[in-house]
């Protein structure tokens, strides 16, 4: 049976074609996937609005400065081993290297809205077991001031 982790996180959303919000790395010991993606912001409401994808990566990128960091995936099942997946979120110093027009899954989003994507069965968002390949999430667009945001992964090994 696939092991099941939550990937949460927070931090400030800033329009970049080249830095990411975040990003979830698979390794060579398994394929992971992501299946479920919540977002919203904790801000004060206003009518800002961005436009959010994800796109593949080939590197880690170094996650640096003021708010990057790694994230441990958390277990959903408290039996199961840690996580061989990787995330990280916040600023990056030296982004990713980003695979170009290799956007899985795009939308767009008013800081009063919560966003939730799920897959349907077998159409998970998959990460080849490669090292240091995943996904990166964009903020490609940010109408209005940026704002804190907050998102969750779901992902299987």
């Amino acid at each position: 049976m696939a092991r099941k982790y939550g990937i949460t996180g927070n931090c400030l959303n800033t329009a970049s074609a080249t830095l990411p919000l975040a990003n979830v790395l698979g390794t060579t010991a398994v394929r992971t996937m992501i299946y479920d993606i919540t977002m919203g912001s904790d801000a004060t409401p206003a009518d800002n609005s961005a436009s959010y994808k994800i796109q593949r990566c080939t590197t880690a990128g170094t996650w640096a400065g003021a708010g990057g960091a790694a994230i441990t995936p958390q277990a959903l099942d408290p039996g199961d081993p840690a996580a061989v997946t990787t995330a990280n979120q916040g600023v990056c110093s030296v982004g990713p290297t980003l695979t170009a027009s290799s956007f899985l899954l795009q939308w767009a989003q008013n800081m009063r809205a919560t966003f939730r994507w799920v897959a349907a069965p077998g159409s998970e968002l998959k990460i080849p077991a490669t090292s240091a390949n995943g996904l990166a999430l964009m903020s490609l667009v940010v109408a209005g001031s940026p704002v804190n945001m907050n998102f969750c992964f779901l992902v299987e090994e």
